[in-house]
């Protein structure tokens, strides 16, 4: 599809006339990156899960057929053109996605983290069908085509609706992005479920959520000052998302929820490009142009190290039994692949130069930076996403280090080789796509731009050959006034490469022997566990500056923990204020009996879950032709 253009068929599968919906399917470029990434993640996760999941006490009925049909929701919803199927298919996505989260189902923290990702996401998807029901009123269709002269009827016509229908868009899609503050269900969910299925969600499934965003406000809003105001909103979150995420993420003892906090920070990325290039788009189709290729290349650069990140978190935990990073450590000696593995995938999330976070944040840093001339705001937030590259580093760092480097704990002196062969293969396959990202960045920002040329009518975008020269495997950047950067992996690999066998023939050359002695603290010999430098004792100074204190109130690090207000309770406004009692316990007591009732349904039988599946579309059919 990106060499030869796209599959879009006029005649629909099927239609449900009552509704105004059509099964049609259409693949165009933007949708083929997406149906690539999601095919490489899943292949991945599906060949580690083969010997992971073998150490669950859980049945394996109530895993694989999930597994399946959420890769199936998820192509499903960047392979239709109807916006009432694309919201069937983002139904399917979410709830085989809890029934993973959930897979261990007899961990409390697992339940309630996975009520928390229902009851959130789906607070965003009602707000998607709102929207969607609003410009139905309009076309009394659900095709994307006829949806999008609609957007451009309100914005004359009704302004403060078309923005309602936006915000609506907007909450639902970044909810499911993980954009912080509506993503505060990933670092709870994403932990909970096994370590395949998290590399999915957070490598794959959260960018779902960018798809919706660029559906709506690149192919359905028409470039116009709407297009500038919602850019400069979602760059704002996208700035704030990145930080808060990634000095939460540093703050971290468990490795996947460290993780996690990570995919809210690396997001914010992605949107903090995708804002600029809308909020540029009506002033300079050059940097829009690149800001929006710089938001694809970092989808597909995130997606392969933080699902690689998340695979060697599952072989550590595989291996030991411990998520803890002060329960690891020494690991790398034994774990040697793994431990390959995670350095590639953490320093391409760092943006180590010739991988594929290097030439994404690259692009990044040059669209907003050099968007500054024109938004000043826009430089501020391209200086604090450079600053948040530093930040991230240090988290790999911690990461790193505290899991493969140093000395072993006595709880891991049984460990002595890797993961098997299988786990290993998955690993290296996407430790390899991190590499061939950051050399080939040329070829993957030809593709990229093919992709999002697909959005807006021919004739907006600039030609590639004007933005950028993509000769000698290289990228040299010009916004049409000349000459801007360039990158050129061969030579800065011919750079490091000298460099490095320098520093090791001067190694060479001094003939120092290794010596291994013990460790010798206050004149005596000390065990290493009493010596061990602690995970919360990384980069600790750094951190107590970021430690919020106002009034008697103080928290450890940025992230917003929300008090309860302790109320007093007087005799005469006793069953007022107990709100446990007319309020909570009613609704526990209820919540509790659905899902004892809903839990009958887990038999295990494949056919039931196929069943249960057709129900539910036909109730939303349903429901939605009772709305019309």
């Amino acid at each position: 599809m990106l060499a030869g253009g796209a599959y879009n068929p006029d005649k629909p599968l099927f239609l449900i006339s009552g509704l105004g919906a059509s099964f049609l399917l259409k693949v165009d470029a933007l949708s083929a990156i997406f149906l690539l990434v999601i095919a490489v993640v899943s292949w991945a996760a599906g060949l580690f899960s083969v010997q992971y999941m073998q150490h669950y006490k859980e049945s394996l009925a109530r895993y694989y057929p999930l597994f399946l049909l959420f890769i199936l929701g998820m192509f499903g919803v960047v392979v239709v053109r109807d916006l009432f199927f694309f919201i069937v298919f983002w139904e399917f996505m979410t709830l085989t996605s809890y029934g993973l989260v959930v897979y261990e189902w007899g961990e409390k923290k697992n339940v309630n983290a996975g009520f928390k990702y229902f009851l959130m996401t789906h607070i965003g998807t009602a707000g998607v069908i709102i929207a969607a029901n609003v410009l139905y009123h309009y076309s009394q269709s659900f095709d994307l085509d006829a949806l999008r002269p609609v957007m451009g009827l309100l914005a004359s016509d009704n302004p403060a609706l078309l923005h309602t229908v936006l915000l609506l868009f907007f909450l639902g899609f970044a909810t499911k992005a993980g954009v912080f503050p509506f993503g505060d269900w990933l670092p709870d969910a994403h932990p909970a479920a096994p370590s395949p299925v998290s590399a999915i969600l957070s490598g794959v499934m959260i960018k779902i959520g960018i798809y919706g965003l660029l559906r709506v406000f690149w192919g359905m809003l028409p470039v116009s000052s709407y297009t500038h105001t919602w850019g400069t909103v979602m760059a704002v979150f996208g700035a704030g998302s990145l930080f808060i995420g990634t000095m939460a993420a540093l703050y971290q003892n468990d490795t996947k929820r460290m993780l996690a906090f990570s995919s809210v920070g690396q997001i914010g990325y992605v949107m903090l490009a995708l804002g600029t290039s809308l909020a540029f788009a009506t002033i300079s189709p050059a940097v829009a142009a690149l800001a929006l290729a710089a938001a694809l290349f970092h989808i597909v650069s995130h997606s392969m190290s933080k699902s690689l990140l998340f695979l060697t978190a599952g072989s550590l935990q595989y291996k030991t039994g411990q998520r803890q990073l002060d329960l690891l450590g020494g690991l790398g000696k034994y774990m040697r692949w793994s431990a390959a593995a995670a350095l590639t995938a953490g320093l391409g999330l760092a943006g180590f130069p010739l991988l594929g976070g290097f030439a994404s944040k690259w692009l990044i840093y040059q669209a907003t930076l050099n968007a500054g001339s024109s938004m000043s705001f826009i430089l501020i937030c391209g200086l604090l996403a450079l600053f948040t590259s530093l930040l991230t580093l240090a988290v790999v760092v911690k990461y790193f280090g505290l899991s493969f480097l140093g000395q072993r704990t006595e709880r891991n002196k049984e460990v002595s080789d890797d993961v098997p062969v299988s786990m290993r293969t998955a690993q290296l396959l996407l430790a390899a796509a991190v590499v061939l990202q950051g050399l080939l960045a040329a070829g993957v920002f030809r593709g990229l731009y093919a992709g999002m040329s697909s959005l807006l009518p021919p004739g907006y975008w600039p030609p590639l050959a004007s933005l950028a020269d993509l000769s000698n495997g290289g990228l040299a950047l010009n916004f049409g006034e000349g000459f801007v950067a360039w990158y050129r992996p061969l030579h800065l690999l011919l750079i490091l490469g000298g460099l490095g066998g320098l520093a090791w023939l001067l190694w060479r050359a001094g003939g120092a022997r290794v010596k291994v002695s013990e460790l010798w603290y206050s004149g005596e010999v000390q065990s290493p566990e009493q010596v061990r430098y602690l995970a919360s004792s990384y980069f600790m100074t750094f951190k107590q500056h970021f430690n919020i204190r106002v009034g008697g109130y103080s928290q450890e690090g940025v992230y917003p923990r929300w008090p309860v207000p302790k109320l007093r309770k007087s005799f005469k406004l006793k069953h007022l204020l107990d709100v446990d009692d007319w309020l909570y316990r009613p609704l526990a007591y209820l919540g509790r009996k659905t899902l004892e009732g809903f839990s009958r349904t887990h038999s295990g039988i494949p056919q039931w879950y196929l069943l249960w599946m057709v129900l539910g579309a036909a109730v939303a059919m349903a429901v939605m032709f009772l709305v019309r």
